[in-house]
């Protein structure tokens, strides 16, 4: 009983010093207000005469708000009353007292206040300013020198506490957000800092736990059982798990675990980052997990988890399988699928969902589409040479073979040289899927269907296989470049002629005189003009030429020609990276070729059959470009011009053909230039006939002798200009 009333005296003075403290603290700050108002009057007297004249009224049954009006009016004062002095009666007799002194009774006796604005009054009811409560220190002291500390703690805020710890001691300490509001009770003194916080943990029924990166994780322990024993969620917080919750709404966290249970790892952050959990299978028998992260999503760390559980036998024996199923129609992904009891999970919206890939709620079907690729890889364009011509630049008689049974065109030939070429054609032709270059590890488990209508994949499987198929079609659905190749081809003939002489001698029946004289001379003489010149010269004394024979004639020929012939082609392909172009120009010939056929053995019957077979002279083009990462192209390049002679070794025979060809392989950057050919034909000739000693003397020599002079130039380039697209 002494205890109890020593208490409640102690309380009782205490209360009744703070109660004095608080009235004196009020007391003079209401007569400072007071002193204040009456100064301010006092120096209004001047501009309002109105305060210093006197009152003499008795009031009853009105109100104060009343009062100040008619005071107002009857003195000439400029007064803003309240509404709320309309509540406060006044029953009161002044004689002979001045407005100043009447308005200070009113503040003082119902608590009023006075604010000035030039000449004018505002009158309304005090109101007692609040008090802003004043902190309870902190007691933390921390030596910086022993790592000691010292707190005394009395019902102080946790957070308050933290903050503080970790402004004296540099100590970053954290805490879950159901300890915001726990006040903390602890008292040591010079305890190093680790020691300090294990005992103030377990003094206030907190979990501690120090990571490695140096930081003090506190939580609270559930209150579930009493038996002293900690709850399960404590096993979640050893060494062996450290965690944190960086952002809820993207749901990243920073991990260290070591050979953690995959449980404990999928309840504790579905927990803390408030998602919706479907269990379908028990995740104790996922095992066990070692992953370190200092950021990373929640749906990766699934994915990292699930992946490093996944038993390595299975790719070996998918990849077993398939060696001995190879030329079968077996589906060895779905075989995967069926038998596989992986643990894996799948998130729909909001929900997470988690068992074995062998479960139907587990399964996730998602169509994939192609944005830059085509999901049907083709083969290079098709190639079917110019027209309708057969053979592709001859190079030998077996182009020459005959074919048919009857009289006509047939343009069904084709030479052995362009069968070949053909034939590779179509192989490169052939259609085949993107899919084929795809891992065994990305198709594992699996069941892939090809939508070619919208370019697109139909994916069956588990939802973490879908995932990362969807990461693989997106790191190899790029651009593919295309690219321009612009062709220069330039071909330049240059030729000078010079043939002059006089050639004469009996033929076997007489000529005729013929020719041109303009520009080129070229003339044929015969005997009867031969003899009318010589009969020019008889007239001259005794000179007496005579005449030829009849069959005697002579040809003059005196002729210069200079040719410059330029022939420019420019043509223009386009194609993929890695396809080949093709481009080809040219014309089209036949030549017969008669088969005969005998028929009967008594009286033989002969039946002759004509085939016209084509033959083709074409300028062609074939390049195939490869485009390297650095930009630069690299050019698989052939080019072949013939043309056609005019000649033929007999009249149905094959034209003869010229042809030149060029193939290389080059490496350049787009937009650079490149040169081939080059090839140059000259041709010089310098010859002459003429009679022995007569066809060297100078001037004779035109009339005893024939020349020829010839200096020509052929010469052909091709300019290659590759441009790339992206």
């Amino acid at each position: 009983m002494k205890i109890k009333q020593l208490i409640l005296i102690f309380a009782l003075t205490v209360g009744v010093q703070v109660s004095a403290q608080v009235d004196f603290q009020n007391q003079g700050g209401n007569n400072s207000r007071i002193s204040n108002i009456e100064n301010k009057l006092e120096l209004l007297n001047v501009d309002i005469p109105g305060l210093t004249e006197k009152v003499n009224v008795n009031i009853s049954n009105t109100s104060l708000l009343n009062f100040l009006r008619a005071v107002s009016q009857v003195h000439k004062i400029n007064i803003n009353l309240s509404n709320e002095l309309n509540n406060i009666p006044i029953i009161n007799g002044f004689n002979d007292v001045t407005v100043q002194d009447l308005l200070m009774f009113l503040v003082k006796e119902y608590q009023l206040d006075i604010a000035f604005t030039g000449n004018i009054l505002s009158i309304k009811k005090y109101v007692l300013p609040v008090v802003a409560p004043t902190e309870k220190k902190i007691l933390v002291a921390y030596d910086v020198l022993s790592t000691e500390l010292s707190i005394d703690l009395n019902n102080d805020p946790l957070s308050k506490v933290f903050r503080k710890i970790t402004e004296v001691s540099g100590k970053n300490l954290l805490f879950t957000p159901e300890l915001n509001d726990k006040n903390l009770n602890f008292f040591i003194k010079n305890v190093s800092f680790d020691v300090a916080m294990k005992k103030m943990a377990e003094a206030n029924d907190l979990d501690y736990n120090k990571t490695k990166d140096g930081f003090y994780e506190f939580t609270s322990f559930e209150q579930a059982g009493k038996s002293g024993s900690k709850p399960a969620s404590y096993r979640l917080r050893r060494s062996n798990f450290s965690y944190k919750v960086i952002d809820t709404l993207a749901k990243r966290v920073s991990v260290d675990l070591k050979n953690t249970p995959v449980s404990n790892v999928i309840y504790t952050l579905s927990e803390d980052l408030k998602l919706d959990v479907f269990i379908a299978s028990p995740l104790e028998n996922a095992g066990n997990v070692t992953v370190k992260a200092e950021s990373i999503s929640f749906d990766e760390l699934l994915s990292k988890i699930f992946e490093s559980n996944i038993v390595s036998g299975q790719i070996d024996a998918s990849n077993q399988e398939k060696s001995n199923t190879y030329n079968g129609q077996q589906n060895i992904q779905n075989n995967l699928a069926t038998t596989s009891k992986t643990f894996t999970f799948k998130r729909e919206g909001n929900v997470y969902y988690f068992g074995t890939e062998d479960q139907l709620s587990l399964k996730k079907i998602e169509m994939v589409q192609m944005m830059h690729r085509s999901i049907v890889m083709l083969g290079d364009a098709n190639y079917s040479g110019s027209g309708d011509g057969a053979s592709n630049f001859p190079t030998g008689g077996v182009n020459y073979i005959s074919g048919g049974s009857s009289t006509g065109i047939n343009r069904n030939q084709r030479s052995s040289s362009f069968r070949n070429r053909k034939s590779s054609s179509s192989n490169e032709m052939q259609v085949s899927s993107i899919s084929e270059i795809f891992p065994i590890t990305v198709t594992t488990g699996l069941d892939i269907k090809i939508d070619a209508e919208l370019n697109s994949f139909i994916v069956s499987g588990s939802g973490t296989q879908v995932e990362k198929f969807k990461k693989f079609i997106k790191y190899i659905d790029k651009p593919i470049p295309l690219i321009l190749i612009e062709v220069m081809i330039l071909e330049v003939n240059r030729s000078a002629i010079l043939e002059a002489g006089v050639e004469f001698g009996i033929g076997k029946e007489p000529v005729t005189t013929e020719g041109t004289i303009f520009p080129n001379a070229n003339i044929t003489l015969g005997a009867s003009t031969i003899n009318r010149v010589i009969g020019g010269f008889d007239g001259f004394g005794s000179l007496n030429l005579g005449n030829v024979v009849p069959n005697f004639y002579m040809d003059i020929k005196a002729m210069e020609s200079n040719g410059n012939v330029k022939i420019l082609s420019t043509p223009k392909l386009s194609t993929l990276n890695g396809h080949k172009a093709y481009l080809s120009s040219g014309q089209t010939t036949y030549y017969a070729v008669t088969n005969q056929n005998f028929f009967g053995s008594q009286i033989p019957q002969t039946s002759e059959v004509v085939n016209y077979l084509p033959i083709d002279a074409e300028l062609a083009l074939e390049f195939k470009p490869f485009v390297s990462g650095d930009g630069q192209i690299t050019l698989d390049i052939q080019v072949i011009q013939s043309s056609f002679s005019g000649k033929r070794i007999a009249e149905n025979a094959p034209p003869d053909i010229n042809s030149r060809k060029f193939s290389s392989i080059m490496r350049m950057r787009a937009n650079d230039v490149a040169i081939l050919g080059g090839i140059e034909q000259k041709v010089k000739n310098d010859s002459g006939s003429g009679v022995p000693l007569l066809s060297r003397i100078p001037i004779l020599k035109w009339l005893f002798s024939k020349r020829k002079r010839e200096d020509s130039k052929k010469k052909l380039n091709v300019i290659i200009k590759p441009t790339v697209f992206y």
